[in-house]
């Protein structure tokens, strides 16, 4: 009996590890909304641009993204906007409405996947060109976030955590 007690503790932890672990995801949102709620919850806007044709971005969102430590930072510190540069699909940029193609090169997006960073007003913080490991992207994520970058540089920011 205690074994079976022991083994339906043991399955009841695991579901509860996959359930949780299913719940945490990214859902990416539109531009315009992403402004504003990154404006009402003092977050920023996290921009992946992309290519569907790209195997660095397919690498970035199959392996990267995925990483709980990477979902984690950008749930606590932004709102995902995923902008392909060949879609005619509309987004709407303070007022302006463009093509995700338009509005990705208006970012100067020269190289993918890009990784720009913007605060709240739709001023661009910063960016970062390439498929980048998780770790190391899980500490950018984390250091636009807090606004680490203001004091510190990013190896500076790495090298105390």
């Amino acid at each position: 009996m205690k074994h079976k007690i022991i083994f339906l503790i043991a399955v009841a932890g695991f579901l509860l590890y996959s359930v949780s672990a299913s719940a945490q995801s990214l859902n990416p949102t539109e531009l315009d909304r992403a402004l504003e709620y990154a404006g009402q919850n003092d977050k920023k806007v996290l921009i992946d641009v992309y290519a569907e044709w790209c195997p660095y971005c397919e690498r970035m969102h199959n392996e990267v993204y995925t990483e709980s430590g990477v979902i984690e930072a950008v749930n606590e510190h932004y709102y995902l906007v995923k902008i392909n540069i060949e879609s005619e699909e509309l987004v709407n940029y303070l007022g302006n409405e463009m093509s995700e193609r338009e509005f990705s090169a208006m970012l100067n997006s020269s190289s993918l996947p890009t990784t720009f960073f913007m605060n709240p007003d739709g001023d661009l913080l910063g960016m970062q060109p390439g498929l980048l490991p998780a770790d190391v992207f899980e500490d950018l994520l984390y250091f636009v976030g807090t606004n680490a970058f203001e004091s510190n540089t990013f190896e500076e920011y790495r090298n105390r955590n």
